[in-house]
């Protein structure tokens, strides 16, 4: 038997246009994974993509926090070969040895980027993890 969940998140892309990279590296690093980072500098403007990456983030947070103790940073979402976001959880040991099966879409407007995601796990992991919440937004606070 499986157990599912889902997260939701909205993020506006001027919140990331006002906190540009290279005078917040620290925030940028303490969110995003240096993969994320290079792939949203990639861009000539990578407001949207921050945006969109964050609002991922936080999707997936929402999702996956009743099945495991997870930190923003411990959640990466790269594209694959056709350009679809990936996920990928730096689990403990001990959560990885149940299966999570974890989805995201993303998109962004030219105000909002928004995203959606879906996790499945087995009813066991919810029921006999202790999971904790963290909160973390774009302003650094």
């Amino acid at each position: 038997m499986s157990e599912w969940n889902i997260g939701v998140d909205v993020v506006e892309i001027a919140r990331f246009e006002r906190l540009n990279y290279s005078s917040n590296k620290h925030f940028y690093m303490r969110v995003f994974t240096p993969k994320e980072i290079e792939y949203c500098l990639s861009f000539s403007s990578p407001a949207p993509h921050f945006a969109a990456n964050f609002a991922g983030k936080e999707a997936v947070y929402k999702a996956v926090n009743r099945f495991c103790d997870v930190k923003i940073h411990d959640i990466e979402i790269l594209r694959d070969k056709y350009g679809a976001p990936k996920v990928n959880l730096n689990l403990s040991r001990e959560e990885k040895t149940s299966p999570l099966n974890v989805k995201v879409s993303m998109s962004h407007s030219l105000s909002h980027a928004v995203a959606f995601a879906v996790a499945q796990s087995s009813t066991k992991i919810a029921n006999e993890l202790n999971v904790k919440a963290e909160a973390v937004s774009p302003n650094g606070f």
